[in-house]
């Protein structure tokens, strides 16, 4: 297990800034055990003043806050090399989206788990500037082997040497470990073109820097960032160091900015991004692109027969069928709200995209959940309008949206249950 450095506690300034009362007396009466420059702030003015009388070792804030709230605070301090941690919670999304700007050292949800609290502040202080003026060179070692997740391979990826964080968090052994290579940890999905440019920029003699999905021991997935930098004898490579950082928070509070909590799909946010990002490419490349809008047909008089509970099972499984049609890499699926879907993907034909949404509404259609009140069948099914054009005849997202829109309307009026190609499509 992870272990509390009092070392390094006991030599560094904590200013901890929170509003809430009984949340920063709980976190004062933990820390103070251990750390003895530990101040407390209520809001982002006092935390500001005091920042800049204490020259703190690390600042933790809270977002949301009367008077300044955090995010303020922190742009008022202006450039720092001091780490910064921020608490928030899941309603705090729209302030997240603002830190993420920030140079933030690491998120913790809320409610604050106390002991990670701690361990971040020892990560975050271990990996900062100030490390070498803090500690003597045999601390500073063994709480780099304590925080920091190293691993050292020799020039032919096997690994040789990795530290106690890295095991720990890993959850393998050294003797699991040593000898063998980092496919230990690889995530099935991860695309052979990431290690390939991996390779590719080490043996070359670079640092190779990005992010990673990996898996423990037990199969848990965790994000890191990754850093692997070459080590030289005499002008040849002889060993690999990389560095792992763990951001599996990060990348949760991401997912959730973009992610649709019923169905797991993209959410309207990320559709918007997607959206114009894929018709700046489809123009920059000249090739096609699809985008379906699609409607459960008569999902209101569903939701009055059925209830409501036994609808969001409807948007459930619809979600799935979608998301298992959508695999490539330029494929898309969303929730845009209510009963209402979309799907993106490029480089098809017109004969093959209108097969493939055609598969799609046959799929749903052989779910057979049954639909009683329905005037067009007796089970769940769904419309959807297609407008398909290439890149040369593009021109903005909403535009592209009026006409699959426009398309699905057709299909409803048609009688629901069926696909409509856009007229405004383009010849394929």
């Amino acid at each position: 297990m992870k272990k509390i450095n009092k070392t390094l506690l006991s030599n560094i300034t904590i200013l901890y800034v929170e509003d809430e009362e009984m949340i920063s007396e709980e976190v004062s009466f933990h820390f103070k055990k251990y750390v003895k420059n530990f101040y407390v702030a209520n809001n982002g003015e006092e935390g500001l003043k005091l920042f800049k009388e204490l020259n703190p070792d690390i600042l933790i804030t809270d977002i949301q806050m009367p008077k300044m709230n955090g995010l303020e605070m922190i742009k008022k301090i202006g450039p720092t090399l001091v780490p910064i941690i921020i608490t928030t919670a899941y309603s705090d999304i729209e302030y997240f989206l603002k830190a993420i700007e920030l140079k933030i050292c690491k998120f913790v949800i809320k409610p604050i788990n106390l002991m990670n609290l701690m361990f971040d502040i020892q990560d975050c202080i271990s990996n900062s500037y100030f490390k070498d003026k803090l500690l003597e060179k045999e601390n500073l070692l063994k709480i780099v082997d304590e925080n920091v997740l190293i691993s050292i391979t020799n020039k032919n990826g096997e690994i040789i040497d990795v530290s106690n964080a890295f095991c720990e968090f890993t959850q393998y052994d050294k003797d699991d470990l040593i000898g063998k290579n980092h496919r230990i940890l690889k995530y099935e999905n991860t695309s052979n073109s990431f290690y390939e440019n991996m390779w590719n920029v080490i043996m070359s003699g670079k640092r190779f820097t990005g992010e990673i999905k990996n898996r423990k021991k037990d199969g848990t997935l965790f994000w890191a960032n990754l850093s692997i930098t070459p080590v030289f004898e005499e002008g040849e490579i002889t060993n690999y160091i990389a560095i792992r950082n763990d951001i599996t928070n990060k990348k949760k509070l991401e997912q959730l900015i973009i992610e649709d909590d019923l169905t797991k799909l993209f959410n309207r946010r990320h559709f918007n991004e997607v959206l114009n990002q894929e018709i700046r490419r489809a123009k920059r490349e000249d090739y096609a692109i699809s985008l379906v809008s699609i409607d459960i047909d008569h999902f209101k008089r569903y939701n009055d027969t059925y209830g409501h509970p036994m609808g969001d099972k409807v948007l459930t499984k619809i979600g799935e069928v979608l998301k298992n049609n959508t695999s490539r890499s330029s494929d898309f699926a969303f929730r845009i709200g209510g009963e209402e879907f979309c799907l993106i993907f490029s480089k098809l034909e017109n004969k093959e995209s209108l097969a493939h949404v055609q598969h799609i509404i046959n799929e749903i259609r052989e779910l057979k959940i049954e639909h009683k009140n329905s005037e067009n069948s007796d089970f769940i099914t769904i419309s959807a309008g297609i407008i398909i054009q290439k890149g040369f005849d593009l021109s903005d997202d909403e535009t592209l949206y009026k006409y699959s829109d426009l398309a699905l309307y057709e299909a409803k009026k048609k009688g629901r249950n069926q696909l409509v190609l856009s007229k405004f499509s383009s010849n394929s």
